[in-house]
């Protein structure tokens, strides 16, 4: 996929010199937006990375985007009964979350005083979601709070799993992308085009029961053979699309 930055049509020499910075760091074109259409430059890339005063948004060729926002975890957290939170337990504990993604569930997990580090292998979700992490204002000062001790890191879960010590977490997350599609999930139709498919595989799981000290948890669709493939206990929820799995390692 080929994309670029540019940026907003409301654009200063800090937000030209912001959105160049990131070309850098990405290792993609800048464009001069020079009043022209979003339209115009998906003629010429896939996608498009605007850079705001405040926020990111890419836009896919396809009309989807991505952008941070944390109206999911938000939702959750109203909740106060969510079964992630439920399942890890009141345990302050440390939890890597090796599929960050829009960061939802680490950000649920980070609100319950967990500490928190998320990985994400796809450097353009990765910017994004980082950058939404430390500057979006939701006007909850314990959800911003939340949101800023989340840890992130641009790396391969198995690239990062192999350089920990054993049992440096207490628990290890997994949320792969679903092998079924789900409709109603139109929050990740932006991250649809540019996230890693990569499945579990017996050499990431190997490396996870050994830097895990409690559990392995992981999220997929309920048709998902993954759980009885890899060993986990299937935690059921009638009339839900996803399903949760576990390994516990302190038996």
């Amino acid at each position: 996929m080929t994309y670029m930055i540019t940026t907003s049509l409301g654009q200063s020499a800090q937000l030209v010199q912001r959105a160049k910075d990131f070309a850098e760091k990405l290792n993609v074109p800048y464009r001069e937006r020079q009043k022209r259409s979003l339209g115009y430059f998906l003629k010429i890339y896939d996608g498009v990375l605007l850079v705001y005063d405040k926020n990111l948004i890419f836009h896919h060729r396809d009309g989807s985007q991505l952008a941070f926002h944390p109206d999911t975890a938000m939702l959750r957290i109203k909740s106060k009964h969510d079964p992630l939170v439920e399942l890890i337990g009141r345990e302050s504990l440390t939890i890597l979350d090796t599929t960050l993604g829009l960061a939802s569930d680490s950000l649920v997990m980070s609100y319950a005083e967990h500490q928190v580090t998320g990985l994400e292998s796809q450097q353009l979700i990765h910017l994004i979601v980082s950058q939404g992490l430390q500057t979006f204002e939701s006007g909850n000062a314990a959800l911003d709070a939340a949101m800023k001790r989340i840890r992130t890191l641009c790396i391969d879960s198995l690239t990062y799993l192999k350089n920990q010590s054993d049992q440096a977490y207490d628990i290890i997350y997994c949320d792969p992308m679903f092998s079924e599609q789900i409709n109603e999930s139109n929050n990740l139709s932006g991250l649809r085009p540019v996230a890693n498919y990569s499945p579990v595989s017996n050499q990431w799981l190997r490396e996870a029961k050994r830097v895990a000290r409690k559990k392995i948890i992981i999220k997929a669709h309920f048709r998902d053979t993954v759980f009885e493939d890899f060993g986990f206990r299937r935690i059921i929820r009638p009339n839900q699309k996803f399903h949760y799995g576990v390994i516990d390692l302190e038996n």
